[in-house]
């Protein structure tokens, strides 16, 4: 026999499975307005470059973190470089047009050209590393930001000895400076610290 009071909570939970995926959908938005809240506005630090569109289209702006969300401004692919938050929230990068707009943008339309400068707080290359694990014959890669998903923009062999980086890993991957002084990212499994 279904109590009044299972029959009331059973409803609560069709009402909740029913709005699901409304509710989904806004929890990234409403994890990424808290972040904002905690830690502030993200300072746009980094720099942006439109790709992966037509030269004759336009990659929409919008409000928030989402394609649900309304536009607020356009870039063009081939137009001056845009600043931007230096991580992606849910695959969405918040950057500022030329005109001054701030809102948000789908990271696989942009291509990151530079990484916060030192006064953001970057690591400083203050510890030695020698290349690890990888054959003599080949290379490791650095790349610009600390993933696999960012281009290369430097190599690092087992021949070149030792280079400078910084003494703490971020997400397993440690900023170096290579050979050139060319400065990027090279993932920590990789490299083995060593004295300077």
């Amino acid at each position: 026999m279904i109590t009044k009071r299972a029959t009331a909570t059973l409803t609560a939970l069709t009402a909740c499975a029913t709005a699901g995926g409304l509710i989904w959908t806004a929890l990234p938005v409403h994890a990424a307005a808290r972040l904002t809240e905690a830690t502030g506005t993200p300072a746009l630090t980094c720099t942006y470059r439109v790709t992966n569109v037509r030269s004759d289209a336009v990659l929409t702006i919008r409000s928030h973190a989402g394609e649900s969300f309304g536009p607020v401004g356009t870039l063009r692919a081939g137009e001056k470089p845009v600043a931007g938050a230096c991580a992606s929230v849910n695959g969405w990068v918040q950057v500022k047009t030329a005109a001054g707009v701030t809102g948000w943008a789908p990271s696989g339309k942009l291509r990151k050209l530079t990484s916060p400068p030192a006064a953001t707080g970057r690591p400083a290359p203050a510890c030695a590393y020698r290349v690890t694990h990888v054959r003599r014959a080949s290379f490791l890669n650095v790349r610009s930001g600390a993933g696999l998903r960012f281009r290369p923009v430097a190599k690092l062999r087992v021949a070149d000895g030792r280079f400078a980086g910084a003494c703490k890993a971020t997400r397993g991957w440690v900023k170096v400076r290579a050979a050139g002084g060319k400065r990027g990212w090279a993932s920590a499994g990789y490299l083995r610290k060593v004295a300077k």
